[in-house]
């Protein structure tokens, strides 16, 4: 997207304006990776990724690690270094996954705020009689070409009354 399109302010809401905002918070896969890769110890990819309990756990185990490693408990560290190297792993064989999933929770949340709410007393695509979804009063829809064919009928009914005289 050009850079002058990002700067413009649309003031409101409507969909140009909800794809700017949410062109501005979804999450990069090589910012995520990168961050991984550099910064795995503080948890800095699952802050990124708006995942606040794993992302605790990182830093919590880096400093017990620490703390045992120059502390003098020694058999602490090799135990907070195992659990880091365990969240590594999982991170590292689930991130492009949760790096999806977390795009689809910001996409959800960028075009449900826009306010507009469906109307009252509407049940989705039943009828009021209990019909299933696609069906008017439980009965099939006709199609596209079944309904041509109905209007082209009623319109030699009539004698080609109502056509357009040229």
């Amino acid at each position: 997207m050009n850079s002058k399109w990002r700067q413009l302010d649309l003031g409101g809401g409507g969909l140009q304006a909800a794809n700017l905002r949410l062109a501005r918070t979804l999450r990069r896969r090589s910012t995520t990776w990168l961050l991984l890769l550099l910064l795995f110890p503080a948890g800095a990819h699952c802050w990124y990724l708006r995942e606040r309990h794993i992302a605790a756990a990182y830093p919590v185990l880096s400093l017990i690690a620490a703390v045992g490693w120059f502390g003098a408990v020694p058999w602490v560290a090799p135990a907070a270094l195992a659990g880091l190297v365990l969240l590594l792993l999982r991170d590292v064989v689930t991130l492009e996954d949760r790096i999806v999933a977390c795009n689809k929770r910001l996409r959800m949340a960028t075009y449900l705020s826009q306010g507009a709410t469906a109307p009252p007393g509407f049940r989705g695509r039943y009828p009021a009689n209990g019909g299933a979804a696609g069906t008017a009063g439980g009965q099939r829809i006709p199609t596209l070409a079944e309904q041509e064919a109905l209007l082209h009928e009623i319109a030699a009914r009539k004698g080609g009354k109502g056509e357009k005289q040229g």
